[in-house]
């Protein structure tokens, strides 16, 4: 009986032994893992580009799991029944920079849900039921592309400071009458407004993204006032800063001819040149702080240079007084056995 105990025993040890480190929670080298609680069930991890994500897409969650490892970069939660963010939804995830919550049931989202993330550059909200947004959510450092669309959002939302240093911004399918009144954006390069309900638009509400490259506009039924020069105004705005919008451009059949002498207004010239002047004293910080670098590693180099030549010559007038001392003591010793000889012969001359 003992013996069949003893091999069980040893049968089940190997099976344990035997059991890969996909399956073990929280082993640093699990692609996938695996775990009993409800919420967590099927979520999946994986390193991509360094970067450790967790796939928790389409698992019906209710709420963001709270016991996933706290050291994941990508949050994918896309396709669940999230009704809410709370202020401590991601509180355990402070590492995250990229987070994926669309197609959920987003109604509300706490004015601190993303206070703690400090690192988050991607946020995909896409397709959601949202009609607010907190305003530390334009406030983090370094966000630089947001996903909106398909959402009830509308202007008022905007009348925030945004400061998030943001390139990508896509506000499509939702409730939209104007551009967005984000203040100097020095940053964007595109911005999808497409299927909204946008009226009017003028050169002023481009003025403040001087770094625009893209507009997406389609679907929208903007109108120009008849017998203004609005609609030149525009084309001619988007034609100068290269500008590629969809509609391509549009058609100025109401126009006058004075249109053609018509200028730029001073606010579209004055929001224009503030924005091109902080990416001007942001090159200059740049610049000013590169070159601090430089001359603080040229003054280093300098300083070890000196301090490698000063040891040199340290060392060398180190090893020229051992030398010195040799030869002293070497001296010392032959003037002993020269006495000694002398001294030796004079006893046995006598």
């Amino acid at each position: 009986m003992a013996i069949f105990l003893f091999n069980g025993f040893l049968l089940l040890g190997f099976i344990v032994a035997s059991v890969p480190n996909v399956l073990v929670l929280g082993s640093p080298d699990a692609m996938q893992i695996m775990d009993q609680d409800p919420l967590v069930k099927k979520c999946r991890y994986h390193r991509d580009f360094s970067l450790l994500e967790a796939r928790c897409s389409n698992l019906g969650w209710q709420e963001i799991a709270l016991n996933l490892r706290t050291d994941i970069e990508v949050l994918d939660a896309s396709g669940n029944r999230v009704r809410e963010l709370t202020n401590n939804d991601l509180t355990p995830y402070k590492s995250l920079a990229f987070i994926y919550l669309r197609d959920n049931f987003i109604q509300n989202i706490e004015e601190a849900a993303f206070a703690n993330q400090l690192y988050l550059q991607v946020l995909d909200l896409t397709q959601n039921g949202l009609d607010n947004l907190p305003t530390g959510l334009f406030q983090l450092p370094y966000l630089r592309t947001l996903y909106l669309s398909r959402n009830k959002l509308t202007d008022s939302i905007f009348n925030v400071e945004v400061t998030s240093p943001l390139k990508i911004l896509h506000l499509d399918k939702n409730k939209f009458t104007r551009i967005p009144n984000l203040g100097v954006q020095p940053n964007i390069n595109y911005l999808n407004m497409s299927n909204n309900i946008i009226t009017s638009i003028s050169a002023e509400d481009l003025a403040p993204f001087c770094s625009l490259e893209t507009l997406d506009l389609s679907k929208n039924v903007i109108k120009f006032n008849t017998g203004g020069c609005e609609c030149q105004m525009f084309n001619a705005w988007v034609k100068l800063r290269e500008i590629k919008i969809k509609p391509k451009f549009y058609n100025c059949i109401n126009s006058t001819e004075d249109c053609a002498n018509a200028q730029f207004s001073n606010r579209t010239y004055e929001l224009y040149n503030e924005c091109k002047s902080v990416i001007q004293e942001k090159v200059e910080t740049e610049k000013a702080r590169s070159t601090w670098i430089l001359v603080v590693s040229c003054v280093s180099a300098f300083l070890l240079v000196i301090f490698v030549v000063l040891f040199c010559v340290h060392k060398r007038n180190r090893r020229r007084r051992r030398e010195q001392q040799k030869e002293q003591q070497q001296l010392t010793a032959n003037n002993a056995n020269t006495e000694l000889l002398n001294s030796n012969l004079k006893a046995d001359n006598s």
